[in-house]
């Protein structure tokens, strides 16, 4: 009986210094500076902000939009269902003002002008039909909505809205992407359509 109560202290006492030793090789192995696999441990360690990229280009002397702070916008969109190569959705902030950059890159001219037509026949919340080149007062905030060969950006905000930053903006940023038709609306005031000829936005009269 003593013999077997002996053993049995052993054997706990052997358990406990083994945990203790393992612990101990635990820690001695954890080294605070050396660098981690960011990408093994994705939902431990946030990666750097993407957003930066952005706001840098926003920021640039040859747009020059104004950024104090932005952040990336889950709003849905009905362009979102046509199956766009790339979207880009961010929020941007200035001044106690915030803006809305909305952008739909497609497979091909094709794929755009079918998003955008269908666009202007659901148009806003209220799903209104659009005629081409018809003045419309729909939107409360200013807007612009650029439709190029490959692409849709909406961009929308409380304040008047740079055009010519944001051609800037489109021809800096993208410039394979070539600019046809721009939509105006300022708030309280019919929307004006322009095309893009010769190098410059030509408003479109009617």
């Amino acid at each position: 009986m003593k013999r077997l109560k002996a053993i049995t202290i052993f054997v706990t006492l052997f358990f406990l210094i083994a945990c203790k030793s393992e612990k101990k090789e635990r820690i001695a192995n954890f080294d605070p500076a050396k660098k981690i696999d960011l990408d093994s441990v994705p939902e431990l360690i946030q990666k750097p902000d993407s957003l930066l990229f952005w706001k840098q280009r926003y920021q640039s002397d040859s747009v020059k939009i104004k950024v104090d702070s932005m952040q990336p916008s889950f709003a849905k969109h009905f362009l979102d269902r046509f199956n766009p190569k790339h979207i880009i959705k961010n929020k941007l902030f200035h001044g106690g003002d915030s803006l809305l950059h909305f952008r739909w890159t497609f497979s091909d001219t094709t794929a755009t002008n079918n998003a955008f037509y269908n666009w202007l026949d659901c148009y806003g919340t209220t799903c209104l039909s659009l005629k081409l080149y018809e003045p419309f007062k729909i939107e409360k905030q200013a807007t612009l909505i650029f439709r190029n060969h490959n692409s849709i950006s909406y961009i929308r905000g409380k304040q008047n809205v740079s055009k010519e930053a944001w051609i800037n903006f489109e021809k800096t940023l993208f410039p394979t992407d070539s600019l046809s038709l721009l939509i105006v609306q300022q708030p309280g005031k019919n929307a004006l359509w322009y095309q893009y000829k010769n190098n410059k936005f030509n408003e479109i009269i009617k």
